[in-house]
């Protein structure tokens, strides 16, 4: 094959599940992203992708290539992390995955140490809570144990919430909670089951949206313990109602184990958990 470059184009559609977000993540333009995928499939002979309503779905006969394909990306990126580290520092970018209330919480109160460490450290941040898979991160925060894929999985710690209100707040069922895709784990069962069966009449994005909601409309709504503790005026809605602790899990690509930028992340998250669930 001559366009060896074709297989990133793969490799981003197949993460961010769309053309779009493929071409900002390298930052081209989708018309060129799907140029790029309609050579390739001709050289493959078959269709990439199939269109689903969660986005494009790569076809089965190309998933070990995909995997192949990110296998060699990750060794690159190790070798490129173990090159510039000196033992005692890290330096380059990594992607974390997780939802803003953990990164919030747990994580950022750490960060001021981390950067001052490790000063040639870039990091982003991405919104996500219920993922079995990569995408565009090094590694993920994720409230469901993945079942598949080369991951190495860790688990670092719980996150408790419940269902929190104000004295004013109203008792005639309405609440806030999360988008409906989060209905059917445990944190929104919960709650619902406190509500009497009833499902919210507000729904937002993530927990750090709930709390934001449950401020400005005084309805009850489900926010971490942590945060609700930081807010004096906040009660449970169920005194009796004991928070619901969700274990959450670290994950990254097997291929990374070496990568001191990923591990020296990985170890720094689980020591947050630590910190974090010994308060």
């Amino acid at each position: 094959m001559k366009n060896w470059d074709d297989l990133r184009y793969l490799v981003a559609v197949h993460k961010t599940g769309s053309m779009s977000a493929a071409a900002r993540l390298l930052d081209t333009n989708p018309a060129t992203v799907s140029r790029r995928l309609g050579r390739l499939s001709e050289t493959l002979g078959f269709d990439l992708f199939l269109k689903t309503p969660q986005g494009w779905t790569a076809n089965e006969s190309v998933g070990d290539l995909i995997e192949s394909i990110t296998a060699f990306e990750n060794e690159i990126e190790s070798y490129l992390n173990t090159r510039d580290s000196d033992g005692i520092t890290v330096a380059g970018h990594v992607d974390i995955g997780c939802d803003p209330t953990v990164s919030n919480h747990v994580l950022l109160p750490g960060l001021r140490d981390l950067i001052s460490e490790n000063p040639d450290l870039e990091i982003t941040f991405t919104n996500q809570f219920y993922q079995e898979a990569l995408g565009d991160n090094d590694l993920f925060i994720s409230a469901v144990r993945p079942q598949q894929g080369r991951l190495v999985v860790r688990f670092v710690g719980k996150f408790a919430t419940n269902l929190y209100c104000y004295p004013d707040s109203p008792r005639d069922g309405r609440w806030v909670g999360l988008h409906n895709l989060h209905d059917r784990y445990p944190p929104a069962q919960h709650c619902r089951t406190i509500m009497g069966g009833r499902d919210p009449i507000i729904r937002v994005e993530t927990l750090l949206d709930t709390y934001r909601t449950i401020r400005a409309t005084r309805l009850p709504g489900t926010i971490p313990v942590g945060a609700a503790q930081e807010d004096p005026e906040l009660i449970p809605f169920d005194p009796e109602s004991r928070p619901m602790q969700t274990p959450l899990y670290l994950c990254f690509h097997e291929t990374r184990r070496k990568d001191p930028l990923v591990q020296m992340i990985a170890d720094w998250v689980a020591d947050r958990f630590n910190a974090y669930n010994s308060i």
